[in-house]
């Protein structure tokens, strides 16, 4: 389990910053060799997010890997939230259980919501790739998760087929087992932060999700139940960004030795206030360009890893995190369950939305080529409508 390597790789990491931030030791990073983590080294460079030379050469270099593989082709996917009832006390977001009614809902979709809001995305807006998103709620658990999949699936087929992914609590092998034999395609789970003691400050209560183990491991538990496409990721602003990033790229290494497997997604969210939150600001946020810069970095780091292009950055942002394409590119974005087509109100955090119909020309503008019909299992063809993010 990485959890059992954790402090090593952490510890290792912490007593080379001083070496890996001199000049000589950057000019000996190679920028053209794929999944060496030690291309975060490059992270504590003075010169990154300066808008000069190294900023340039890593944005440049991330934008021709992308192009040759994706040809400007970005994947469109859509959050569907199914539940903002929430037990967890994690202290940077909206939906926090001791947040009683600050920009927030409590809601629950019945069947029939969470239909009319499917239907309402792949009819109106030709969405067919739904990702399928969950609070820590003690009503739906994991068998609830599995009736929505198939649901989802059979709705998708009426209309040609399509994709569902989750984002949930971490959950047991088993678990994890029955959502694919519901239909899962992937799943993305975000490790937040890397930094142990931090974790535990903004991750409060006796959940599991408040056992940092427990979640840093589950990775893990979805490979041994045979979900291949899981999506990895980080929180940048929790803590040190650019140990988060590191640790990161080291815990993706490891599963590539272990397991033969590569993350399929990259979670970038970067830390917005929430109203209902009790985290506001921290020293941690990366600036804007140090961000993109890593962005760029992980996608030389990984390059069929599809960065998950966020709304909760500005469209501006979103084009430059999408040079080259071969990201995932959400459009309408609605973070609270029934936002789509019931017109229910809030959020789990602030978002942009940017309407799939309208913006798909804006893209073309930047060269970016919007797929909606498409999935990341097999059989493989990057040319056309299947993706594989296997190890390779």
């Amino acid at each position: 389990m990485f959890s059992s390597q954790y402090h090593a790789v952490r510890d290792d990491i912490l007593s080379a910053i001083n070496i890996l931030s001199t000049p000589d030791a950057l000019e000996a990073v190679d920028l053209a060799s794929s999944h060496d983590p030690a291309l975060a080294r490059v992270l504590w460079s003075a010169d990154v997010g300066k808008n000069g030379f190294l900023d340039d050469l890593i944005l440049n270099t991330s934008q021709k890997i992308k192009q040759d593989i994706y040809g400007g082709s970005v994947y469109a996917v859509v959050p569907v939230y199914s539940t903002s009832v929430c037990m967890e006390e994690c202290g940077y977001c909206n939906y926090r259980a001791g947040n009683k009614g600050l920009e927030v809902e409590r809601i629950r979709l019945s069947d029939d919501d969470l239909v009319s809001e499917a239907r309402f995305l792949i009819e109106q807006k030709g969405l067919r790739t739904l990702e399928l998103v969950y609070a820590t709620d003690p009503l739906v658990r994991a068998d609830a998760m599995c009736r929505q999949v198939e649901l989802l699936q059979r709705v998708l087929k009426e209309y040609g087929g399509g994709t569902v992914g989750i984002n949930t609590e971490a959950l047991e092998i088993e678990e994890y087992k029955s959502l694919v034999d519901a239909g899962l395609s992937f799943a993305v789970l975000w490790q937040e932060t890397y930094d142990r003691q931090r974790y535990s400050e903004v991750h409060l209560g006796n959940t599991k999700k408040a056992n940092f183990e427990y979640r840093v491991d589950a990775y893990e538990r979805m490979i041994e139940a045979g979900i291949r496409n899981i999506g990895m990721g980080v929180l940048s602003g929790l803590a040190d960004w650019r140990l988060d990033w590191a640790m990161l790229m080291q815990h993706e290494s490891y599963l590539r030795r272990t397991f033969g497997i590569s993350a399929a997604i990259l979670g970038i969210p970067r830390l917005k206030v929430a109203v209902g939150a009790l985290l506001k600001d921290t020293p941690f946020i990366p600036s804007r360009q140090e961000f993109l810069v890593a962005v760029a970095l992980h996608n030389i780091f990984s390059p069929k890893t599809m960065a998950f292009v966020s709304t909760r950055e500005d469209w501006k942002t979103c084009i430059q995190l999408s040079h080259g394409g071969g990201c995932l590119f959400t459009f309408n974005c609605s973070t609270i369950p029934g936002g789509y087509s019931l017109g229910h109100k809030g959020y789990q955090f602030p978002t942009y939305s940017y309407d799939a119909v309208a913006y798909v020309e804006r893209l073309k503008e930047q060269n970016l080529n919007a797929v909606f019909d498409w999935t990341l299992d097999e059989p493989i063809s990057l040319g056309g409508r299947y993706l594989s993010m296997s190890a390779s």
